[in-house]
């Protein structure tokens, strides 16, 4: 009796830890490219002046920060940045973006991510043209549902030497 107790204790064991559920696989290569999408749907949405796109990649909620080039460029909450995209697409015309040097880090658990780009950004306001080159976007993504949303950004200019 006093053997039997051991070998039935193991073989507990060993059928509970058979039937653990098993964490699903994170897919980087997929999770990478389906934020390669938002974020060019970001340059998208500014190129076509379209406010809906913007309300598709941005998470809808006071969670929400983004910071300008201007040290007053601070829009805390979903309603504050849409604001402000709406405002800039009054504004703005012929506005053409281009993006290298993009970088995309997801947490091995599939659930967030951060990126980095130079972004050169193009426009017209009123009668003149406006250039910014090397341009610094950076930001943060979480994975809600299926889909990769957009909590947090910044825009840095380089600075004058």
């Amino acid at each position: 009796m006093s053997k039997i107790k051991p070998i039935f204790t193991f073989l507990l064991l060993t059928l509970f830890a058979c039937n653990q559920e098993k964490a699903p696989v994170c897919d980087q290569v997929s999770e990478k490219e389906a934020i390669k999408l938002t974020l060019k749907k970001y340059i998208i949405a500014n190129e076509a002046r379209n406010i809906s796109i913007i309300g598709e990649i941005w998470a809808n909620d006071t969670a929400v920060l983004s910071l300008g080039t201007d040290r007053h460029d601070v829009f805390n909450g979903f309603d504050a940045v849409h604001k402000k995209f709406t405002e800039q697409f009054e504004r703005f015309e012929n506005i053409f973006i281009s993006s290298r040097d993009q970088q995309i880090y997801v947490h091995p658990g599939c659930q967030t991510a951060w990126f980095s780009e130079i972004l050169q950004y193009n426009y017209t306001h009123g009668d003149k043209a406006i250039e910014y080159t090397d341009l610094r976007f950076t930001g943060f993504l979480e994975k809600r549902g299926d889909k990769w949303m957009i909590l947090q950004t910044h825009l840095s200019a380089p600075a004058d030497r």
